[in-house]
């Protein structure tokens, strides 16, 4: 068995340990008992020995895992009902076997209009008689209003009424991508402890403050974890938050290199996950940023989430 099934299991314990509540060692010692191990450190010894779980036995794992991370999460589809009433009906999803806001791709009528509503874990978007409206990955987000291609077909989606309907909508959906976005991070990234400290989910660095590499921006780590590690000021994406602003003196810009737990190294039993998206981010993009000489890209998988490699040159 290779090291790339240890990453597997390590990952499928820790969405345990985030959906169960568990602490680290109880979730490793559980999916090593479901593998036929008496505890996490024996299965570790056994790997080394050569022992291989049986794949059965490691897809079941992985069903069971996803099962309990859904079943923890909120009703999105309730809620959305809730929200908006008998104006609100869904006519098919994609896929079939989950609930409706639970879906890749949804499809209905909301006021008497017909919508679609699509998205992953970077943004979500709901579309509608020509325009569409968008939200991105933090929370703080505001909505973006856009026409797309082609004649549009009605006004009515242009109502002020409708769109502020629309948009409720959206955001309870955008709450499922939150969610999700969170379960694969560790605790200490969505929960700081007692201090106010909150470790970054893709450097592992612990820090009460942070600050922004484009804006400047000093916050603390409950408004870092509250808006995903972006920034609540001018939207930055994670990798552009530091504990020190090091770009206002003389300190060197440090050299991030991050392969930790969450990387991905190999899907050989990850079948009932979906197909990792890669997504890759280029910095930097202010004129500040580009005076430091400094690159980091960021490749990003689904599910686990996240490799980052910076590289400084001189």
């Amino acid at each position: 068995m290779s090291s790339d099934i240890i990453t597997t299991l390590k990952y499928l314990a820790h969405r345990r340990r985030r959906a169960k509540g568990l602490s680290h060692t109880d979730s490793l010692d559980q999916v090593a008992v479901e593998l036929g191990q008496p505890h996490w450190r024996e299965l570790a010894e056994a790997h080394k020995r050569g022992w291989t779980p049986d794949p059965a036995k490691v897809a079941q794992l992985e069903a069971g895992t996803i099962h309990e991370t859904l079943a923890t999460r909120a009703d999105y589809t309730a809620l959305a009902q809730d929200a908006l009433g008998d104006g609100l009906t869904f006519t098919r999803w994609e896929p079939e076997d989950v609930s409706p806001m639970e879906a890749d791709q949804i499809f209905g009528h909301l006021d008497g209009v017909e919508f679609y509503i699509a998205g992953d874990e970077f943004e979500v978007a709901l579309g509608v008689q020509g325009w569409e409206i968008l939200l991105d990955q933090p929370p703080k987000a505001k909505p973006q209003l856009k026409r797309l291609g082609g004649r549009v077909k009605s006004v009515d989606a242009l109502d002020p009424a409708f769109v502020e309907r629309a948009t409720k909508l959206l955001r309870i959906r955008a709450r499922r991508m939150h969610a999700e976005v969170a379960a694969d991070w560790p605790v200490a990234s969505t929960l700081p402890d007692e201090e106010g400290r909150a470790l970054h989910p893709l450097s592992d660095v612990l820090s009460a403050e942070w600050y922004c590499l484009h804006c400047d921006g000093k916050h603390d780590g409950h408004a870092m974890s509250r808006n995903l590690w972006h920034c609540p000021d001018c939207g930055a994406t994670p990798i552009d938050m530091f504990p020190e602003p090091f770009w206002n003196g003389d300190q060197t810009p440090p050299l991030i290199v991050h392969a930790g737990p969450r990387l991905w190294c190999g899907p050989v039993f990850a079948s009932a996950f979906r197909v990792p998206r890669l997504r890759c981010l280029l910095m930097p993009r202010s004129a500040k940023a580009r005076a430091l000489q400094g690159v980091c890209l960021g490749l990003r998988l689904r599910r686990p989430p996240s490799l980052w490699v910076g590289f400084r040159f001189r």
